[in-house]
């Protein structure tokens, strides 16, 4: 069921990936044309005739105000001067353009000679102001009278509909407009694509972690707790390995469809039961493992009991009864010993509670090491007295998947049973 939901999700989110993807090649290419096209119109001779003559009331503006500085002793006559020069060498450039518009165009070339001349013919009156301000009223009347002609040009065209002042002032609006829209639309996108991403990378980080039968965490979630966070001490901490005893009996007598159900149920069962700060992965097939903070050294005892009394209770799943029992391993960390070796402690110690009658829980202890190192490997086959009620796992491989827990860390990918 999970696995179709994936099949049924995955499709629309590739949909939605795809689309805004379309969208934004489609938004930049038809903006960009656009911007190309008023860039052309705006980079035109006309569009620079019209702006650089904007430029030259601006300059006239500039110098207007530094000599009434000038005039109340608040300016020096040095930066006046500049800024007189940056106004005439304006002219020049301006009167070039105009000469190149053709002459259905508003042309202002006379108007431009004129005003230059008059501005050569006042220069001797303005550089005279650096010695005596007697007569700096009148120089100023004189640049207010070329500006104001400058003025009656704009007037002149603004008047006229699709060129002047106005006109390229709309399409500057227009670009600008289009920038910020395929900026905006861009951001839009583009953070819509990331969180999709994100959205697929916690996801499958999930999946990588989570047992996709029982919805516990996997054996690649508990080798990572164990080598990260327990990888120099294990102190005040208990694992539990909780293998099941008969499992291979409800997969042979009423199938797999309803050993996944049990599976589930019985993995739900484990995970409502342990308290809020332990934690339970599947290591695969029938067997689980817990890690169990603790405080009261008493604590990780009863609550392998409650497993073992979880365990086998009788189920009726799929209308079929279903009872199994459970072998539980348990072992005490301590300041120098791993989460991983401490593991393999566990699953000693639940060899020994197999071997000793199912059903119950064995505390691991310095003994168990000499005496029950053979069973604990998985490389081997079980001992006869498991043949009739063998815990055999959950998955396609049968006996291959009795491997050690040391080998089952580097086992990349869950089987597709598991």
């Amino acid at each position: 069921m999970m696995r179709n939901k994936q099949l049924k999700i995955m499709p629309a989110k590739r949909v939605i990936l795809v689309g805004c993807i379309a969208l934004m090649a489609v938004g930049v290419v038809l903006t960009t044309h656009k911007i190309t096209s008023l860039s052309d119109r705006l980079t035109s001779s006309q569009s620079k005739l019209v702006w650089y003559m904007l430029s030259l009331s601006k300059e006239y503006d500039a110098l207007m105000t530094l000599l009434a500085r000038y005039q109340g002793g608040k300016s020096s006559f040095d930066s006046v001067a500049v800024q007189h020069e940056i106004l005439w060498s304006r002219f020049p450039v301006a009167i070039k353009i105009a000469s190149e518009q053709t002459a259905s165009q508003p042309n202002p070339s006379v108007l431009l000679n004129t005003i230059y001349r008059d501005l050569q013919a006042s220069e001797a009156s303005f550089y005279a102001l650096r010695f005596s301000t007697h007569n700096i009223g009148d120089v100023m009347a004189r640049y207010r009278q070329q500006r104001q002609q400058l003025e009656e040009y704009f007037g002149q065209t603004l008047s006229l509909p699709g060129n002047g002042y106005r006109e390229h002032t709309r399409l500057l609006n227009q670009l600008g407009q289009l920038t910020t829209m395929m900026t905006l639309g861009m951001m839009a996108v583009g953070a819509t694509v990331l969180l999709l991403i994100a959205h697929d990378a916690k996801r499958y980080y999930k999946l990588a972690r989570e047992d996709q039968l029982t919805g516990l965490n996997n054996r690649h979630w508990l080798f990572d707790a164990l080598n990260h966070r327990f990888a120099t001490s294990t102190e005040g901490v208990a694992i539990l390995v909780i293998d099941l005893d008969g499992f291979k009996a409800i997969n042979d007598t009423h199938g797999h469809d309803v050993g996944d159900v049990f599976l589930r149920t019985l993995a739900k069962r484990f995970a409502d039961e342990l308290p809020s700060h332990a934690v339970i992965a599947r290591l695969g097939g029938d067997e689980f493992a817990a890690i169990i903070p603790y405080q009261e050294a008493n604590m990780p005892g009863e609550i392998a009991t409650t497993l073992v009394n979880i365990a086998q209770r009788q189920s009726v799943l799929l209308g079929h009864r279903c009872k199994v029992s459970a072998s539980i391993g348990l072992a005490f960390g301590q300041n120098n010993i791993s989460g991983e070796r401490l593991l393999r402690y566990a699953d000693t110690a639940m060899y020994a509670a197999k071997h000793g009658g199912k059903n119950q829980y064995r505390v691991y202890h310095d003994a168990m090491q000499a005496s029950d190192h053979r069973l604990h490997s998985r490389g081997a086959r079980r001992p006869a007295l498991e043949s009739d009620d063998s815990n055999e796992t959950q998955t396609d491989q049968g006996d291959a998947f009795k491997v050690s827990l040391a080998t089952i860390r580097q086992i990349s990918k869950p089987n597709a049973r598991e």
